[in-house]
């Protein structure tokens, strides 16, 4: 008997396949889909995590706030030259790249990066060198609209030097956000201060290029630092500037007159800040003005003795700074010399009277105890007396400070002063090295400016593992022999179980 049910043909192996592939297709199109869901929720919310057990790589709430309130382009052009023979610059190069990833993300699109390794860029290093008057090597350039502002690698790390040549340099503290910080706040100000130097009366004059009495490579140096320099004389004005945020008297030659004393005084009531570089053998009637605010100016000469040429004791008349109190304006300064050519000394007033508002003086810069106040200036070839000169070491500077008492946390503004024996340290002729630091140091904290800084430097880790000669023989042996003896041993196990 025939069977009557329809016969239907079973499906083909090539209609199989088709279904088979449509279904994997459908599933990768599916994971795709799924992928590219968690990468966009990823993209835009996500945490991030610093797990070194410093923070070395996280920046503080201050850097955050002002990044993220960046109200315009900021432009960072960094001139170091990655890797290469010195260790301590590859070390250096990738914290300041790490951390201005950082700063870029907390920046968004307002902070432009771009790196310049000079020695393989020479074309782009040498337009960038004409753009910003570049004369450092190391340096990080911040720059928006006309200002920028350069920090050198002495500013971004503190070296450890251990030994001879590059290998001593160790990377003791990274300092770059701090700076990178001050940087930015420095370049995105509003309005830069104004620094007046006062004339008319012989002082030194800040457009002045002679080598031996100029100030323009000062001026030069100021300007960098986005300040406005001027000048002002105070008697054809009968009055201070107004939007001064700090007053320059550099070596002044003629005596200032009563009235324009009393408006330095009525100034520096006001919370003023002033700068005041006077020389030796110059009667300026700022010296007993300067002794109502705690500073005492000597009517000295200090010098040492310098050798013997042709019969005849020869003395220095160039004072050497290198003994610091701590102080802003001196932090930097610990293991470089300063140079106060031509000075007197400058001190703390003794037994100066005042109540609990009374200026505080710090003694910022002392000489070795070979130098000497010499009082008789009309001698060259002087001895030291001990019933006439001052015995050293000698203070060269002061630093003035009235403002807020201790204990009081609300800043109700303050008068600084800074006061230092000679002006020659500062002109065309002598400024450099740690004299430049010196006076900027200074002019920063007479700005307040280094309260810009106030982050503290990062500490690299660094992790010593200490194996006596007995230990690495037994881990190179676990290493070298141990390791590949027991991935043999596990092969022959497993072949020997499948033969069975």
């Amino acid at each position: 008997m025939a069977d009557s049910t329809p016969n239907t043909p079973a499906p083909t192996l090539r209609r199989r396949r088709l279904v088979v592939s449509a279904n994997v297709l459908v599933q990768i199109i599916v994971v795709l889909v799924l992928v590219g869901m968690v990468d966009w929720l990823v993209w835009r919310h996500y945490v991030r995590f610093d797990w070194t057990k410093s923070g070395y790589y996280k920046l503080s709430d201050k850097t955050k706030q002002v990044l993220e309130s960046l109200k315009g382009p900021v432009r960072v052009v960094v001139f170091l030259q990655p890797g290469g023979e010195r260790e301590y610059l590859e070390k250096v190069y990738q914290d300041v790249r790490n951390l201005l990833n950082e700063f870029q993300f907390f920046g968004k699109t307002k902070l432009e990066v771009e790196y310049v390794d000079p020695q393989r860029d020479r074309a782009r290093a040498e337009q960038l060198v004409n753009e910003f008057k570049v004369d450092l090597p190391n340096v990080v350039i911040f720059a928006s609209g006309p200002r920028h502002k350069y920090v050198s690698i002495e500013d971004m790390v503190d070296f450890d030097t251990q030994g001879i040549g590059d290998e001593g340099y160790r990377v003791k503290a990274f300092k770059g956000e701090g700076a990178f910080l001050s940087a930015i706040q420095t370049v995105t100000e509003e309005t830069p201060p104004t620094v007046y130097f006062l004339t008319g009366h012989g002082e030194r004059d800040p457009d002045d290029f002679n080598q031996r009495d100029g100030y323009s490579t000062l001026a030069t140096y100021i300007k960098r630092d986005n300040i406005t320099v001027a000048k002002w004389n105070l008697l054809e004005k009968q009055a201070l500037p107004t939007d001064a945020a700090a007053i320059v008297i550099a070596g002044p030659r003629k005596p200032y007159a009563v009235t324009e004393l009393t408006a330095l005084d009525d100034y520096l009531k006001n919370h003023g800040r002033l700068f005041v570089m006077l020389d030796p053998r110059q009667k300026t009637g700022l010296e007993d003005w300067l002794k109502k605010w705690g500073v005492q100016v000597d009517d000295d000469l200090v010098v040492a003795k310098g050798g013997m040429l042709l019969g005849t004791e020869l003395l220095v008349v160039e004072a050497l700074g290198t003994d610091y109190a701590p102080h802003p304006i001196t932090t930097k300064l610990k293991g470089v010399n300063t140079s106060f050519p031509y000075a007197r000394s400058v001190r703390q007033l003794a037994q100066f009277e005042g109540g609990a508002d009374r200026p505080r003086v710090t003694e910022l810069v002392k000489t070795p105890a070979a130098f000497w106040g010499e009082t008789d200036l009309d001698t060259e070839n002087s001895q030291f007396d001990p019933l006439r000169d001052i015995r050293g070491p000698l203070p060269l500077a002061v630093a003035v400070e009235i403002g807020k008492p201790q204990g009081v946390e609300v800043d109700i503004g303050d008068t600084r002063m800074v006061v230092v024996g000679t002006s020659s340290f500062a002109d065309n002729s002598s400024l450099s090295g740690g004299d430049l630091d010196f006076f900027m140091n200074a002019m920063n904290w007479l700005l307040k400016r280094t309260q810009l800084v106030a982050v503290g430097p990062k500490v690299p880790e660094e992790f010593r593992l200490d194996m006596s000669v007995d230990q690495v023989r037994a881990v190179y042996a676990l290493s070298m022999i141990g390791l590949p003896l027991a991935v043999a041993l596990l092969g022959t196990v497993v072949w020997l179980r499948r033969r069975k």
